[in-house]
């Protein structure tokens, strides 16, 4: 009976001990909670104000971008041999904005592709100032359109 009695008391006192861990993990249980809520709200606020401050700031790089934008125009030269070409491509690299060309060479027509930031119009205005204005006069300029620049340099008008 003795030891009856002793499971039973043992029994008890590690039943208690139980019942308070058992506390102690629903505390616990109750602040990992709070603690998730938490951090939950937290991402939804922070989802909310990067939708809001991208959709503000998307709207505003577009305004920027477009004037920063690499425009890519072909510059198609006929009248002219592979040294005023390679000449003439030079004079090109070196104007404000440009950023790549790739020359093709043909007798019969050569062009220039441009990768350059601006319209083509500014383009041809800042090889108008180049050492190859002459070239690229007025009086030998055949076509002038967003992304194309036409010039006849074997062309002479009065």
């Amino acid at each position: 009976m003795k030891t009856l009695l002793m499971m039973c008391v043992t029994l008890i006192l590690f039943s208690g001990t139980s019942l308070k861990a058992q506390g102690i993990f629903d505390k616990i249980d109750k602040a990992l909670s709070k603690v998730d809520k938490a951090a939950n709200a937290a991402d939804k606020t922070k989802g909310t104000s990067d939708k809001l401050f991208g959709f503000l700031s998307k709207k505003k790089k577009t305004t920027d971008t477009k004037t920063e934008e690499a425009m890519s125009t072909t510059i198609t030269i006929t009248g002219v041999d592979f040294g005023t070409l390679k000449a003439l491509n030079e004079n090109i690299q070196k104007c404000t904005g440009v950023e790549a060309t790739k020359i093709k060479y043909n007798a019969a027509g050569s062009t220039i592709d441009v990768q350059h930031t601006g319209s083509s119009e500014d383009l041809l205005k800042l090889i108008q100032k180049s050492n190859s204005k002459d070239l690229f006069a007025d009086k030998n300029l055949e076509g002038l359109e967003e992304g194309k620049i036409a010039v006849n340099a074997g062309k002479k008008k009065p």
